[in-house]
């Protein structure tokens, strides 16, 4: 016998549930075209030269890319296509493609799946959806600031309590940590990377273990608690300052327009991905332990095709990290709608005329398909979250009568058949 359980790391989604989720992704699309946003669509395939070009290290190609083998006569050449792990290094591609049909600056939004090759493990799976807006071909500091701003108007359908924004910059980091002759940033930038989760004692002793020098790491890590130190630090160092202060700016124009979400500069903040180049952010729940929307700049993506640095900046809601709360709570069917029993096989004409005249006023409509005991066509009602069941057989038909019956309520009325639209109320 096959398996019917679906791959490992991947997930079937039931029909209310689905719904649900579909109803999320629609709010979103909304807030994102009110802030005049455009929808992009690009193919759930890549080339493999696109999905690795932004990356120096095969091992994390091979942790991320879905690999596809060629077909054929060309199947010993290896592969040439995967799937797409996000839908940024896409957007990229596109924009390059078409820049000369798009606006002078672009702002897309796209919400779909992409696919990972990573171990599944708990909250993490192969296949799953991102969430993105995005914001190309301009370096002003206001990209930075609406991106905030739109993200965290989307975030407020869900009610999240004791947010906080962390906003930093890898060309602080970067020059910072220069300033110390650090030669291997990018390890030093990735142990830093887990002081939320590991604290300041657990950063200092995985740089140790990685050869970074103890007396040197641990005046960094100082001068990044002790905010009177950093800033006498830093004052006499012009390059440092200046993306201070522009990270300083960012988040003053921000701030008038987050409500109670705390947004400061978290100067240990770098995320994950090796093409952010200056701005970089997270929105964090105090409540859920978890970030649920990060981003950042990422002015040289483009490059891998054309050798042109446009400025891009976007911003993603961990919109998995949602449904996952949905999935603990009992979802409701949020799909109102009537069943039409057939009380007896003569009536099938009548029940599809029936039918018309529901779904042609927009009412979710549906026949049982045999005409099975009323019992057991009111337990498949129910099954489907009908609101009603109307039962129409010969008597009604003779009678000019259409029994009605709420399956909440339990109310059962006669009425004209003509006032039947009148009579369902959702």
């Amino acid at each position: 016998m096959i398996n019917s359980q679906p791959p490992s790391g991947m997930r079937d989604t039931l029909p209310n549930a689905l719904r649900q989720k579909q109803r999320i992704i629609n709010q979103i699309k909304n807030i994102f075209e009110k802030f005049n946003y455009d929808p992009i669509d690009t193919p759930v395939l890549e080339r493999v030269e696109v999905l690795k070009g932004k990356f120096s290290s095969e091992e994390e190609n091979e942790k991320l890319i879905f690999q596809i083998q060629k077909r054929g006569e060309k199947s010993e050449e290896g592969n040439d296509l995967g799937l797409r792990y996000d839908l940024t290094v896409p957007l990229a591609r596109f924009y390059v493609e078409y820049q000369d049909k798009l606006p002078k600056v672009f702002k897309r939004y796209c919400i779909d799946k992409v696919w990972r090759a990573e171990r599944p493990g708990k909250g993490r799976y192969k296949e799953f959806y991102q969430c993105d807006i995005d914001t190309i071909n301009s370096d002003s500091n206001l990209v930075e600031v609406e991106t905030f701003i739109v993200l965290i108007e989307a975030l407020k359908l869900f009610n999240f309590k004791n947010l906080s924004l962390k906003v930093s910059s890898r060309d602080f980091l970067l020059k910072f940590l220069e300033s110390f002759q650090i030669k291997d940033l990018k390890s030093f930038m990735t142990i830093l990377d887990k002081q939320d989760k590991i604290g300041f004692e657990g950063v200092l002793k995985e740089l140790i273990e990685k050869g970074f020098d103890e007396n040197i790491s641990k005046n960094i890590l100082n001068l990044l608690q002790n905010e009177t130190e950093f800033e006498n630090y830093c004052k006499d160092k012009p390059e440092i300052q200046n993306v201070i202060n522009q990270i300083k700016e960012i988040i003053d124009l921000t701030k008038p327009f987050l409500g109670d979400t705390n947004i400061y500069f978290c100067k240990t903040l770098v995320r994950g991905f090796d093409y952010y180049t200056s701005t970089v952010f997270e929105f964090y729940s105090d409540d859920l332990q978890s970030t649920i929307a990060g981003g950042g700049r990422y002015d040289k993506l483009t490059s891998i095709f054309n050798d042109q640095k446009i400025p891009a900046c976007g911003g993603s809601i961990g919109i998995e990290r949602i449904f996952g709360l949905l999935e603990n709570q009992e979802i409701q069917n949020e799909k109102q709608s009537v069943l039409i029993a057939l009380f007896d096989e003569s009536m099938k004409k009548d029940c599809l005329e029936l039918l018309n005249i529901l779904t042609q006023n927009n009412i979710n409509s549906e026949i049982y398909l045999s005409a099975d005991k009323l019992g057991d066509q009111i337990k498949y009602a129910l099954s489907k979250g009908c609101k009603y069941l109307i039962i129409y057989g010969p008597d009604e038909k003779q009678k000019g009568i259409i029994t009605l019956k709420n399956l909440e309520t339990k109310e059962q009325i006669e009425i004209n058949k003509e006032k039947i639209i009148e009579a369902i109320k959702f």
